[in-house]
């Protein structure tokens, strides 16, 4: 099969896997009247449809030949992996560290502001935010490392934001290439790309949606969830194997 063709393939397995999630969005059932703390369900369940819309994106752009800006999405694919695994995992405790994470960073955002801010009734709601961060912490978006494919899916969150997602001399010098016509160097907008580097980002994309999706099914009991991994494992086996990735 011609490499072009293989790209169709990877294209088609991607729409496929996409479609099969959303389908399970669908058959989820949540309890939505509980504290966010106590809400690890939901929160794996807002996850992974962070995790579909990005998915998307990522698609979309490599299709467009957009790899930089594809792997900035691919990126974010991994970092929702990552705090899946820890709410399957962890449950209520990682929770609350979500919750937490969002307390601090507003009131680290309205410490930002108030310099800025003159009337009242906004440094009123500055200080509202600031008094609730206080106390909370960051998620480490490393976490622990013992859980099975967290070091990996960290070490390629680490790899996309030094090539991609961060202006770093990593990221910004694929923007010069040789010209070999003229031995130069010369700047590209748009970065080039080959037919392979197509298709293992499109193979990395999908990696990290099943990792997200794997974890998802281990946070909410799914009547599908299990079939629908095995069946697209499967298939991305095969796919790899024909296309010698």
């Amino acid at each position: 099969m011609a490499r072009k063709e293989f790209i169709t393939e990877w294209f088609s397995l991607a729409l496929d896997l996409r479609h099969s999630c959303l389908s399970l969005v669908v058959e989820t059932q949540l309890q939505t009247a509980r504290s966010l703390e106590e809400s690890p369900d939901l929160f794996a369940a807002l996850l992974f449809c962070r995790t579909l819309t990005n998915f998307k994106g990522a698609i979309i752009l490599l299709q467009q030949d957009l790899i930089i800006e594809a792997q900035t999405l691919q990126r974010s694919c991994f970092e929702n992996s990552l705090w899946l695994r820890r709410l399957s995992h962890e449950g209520a405790e990682f929770a609350k560290a979500i919750s937490d994470d969002g307390l601090f960073n507003e009131g680290s955002f309205a410490k930002l502001l108030m310099s800025a801010v003159t009337d009242e009734i906004t440094r009123e709601q500055c200080n509202e935010h600031i008094d609730l961060g206080k106390g909370h912490k960051r998620v480490d978006t490393k976490g622990p490392q013992t859980f099975d494919g967290a070091t990996e899916d960290y070490t390629e969150f680490r790899r996309l934001s030094l090539s991609a997602a961060h202006p770093s001399s990593t990221s910004l010098l694929r923007h010069l290439i040789n010209n070999p016509e003229t031995g130069k160097f010369e700047i590209v907008v748009e970065v080039p790309e080959d037919d392979r580097e197509i298709i293992t980002n499109i193979f990395f994309t999908i990696t990290a949606m099943m990792n997200t999706l794997n974890s998802f099914i281990e946070c909410v009991s799914l009547t599908n969830g299990e079939k629908i991994r095995n069946e697209f494992a499967a298939r991305i086996v095969s796919l790899a194997t024909e296309t010698g990735l």
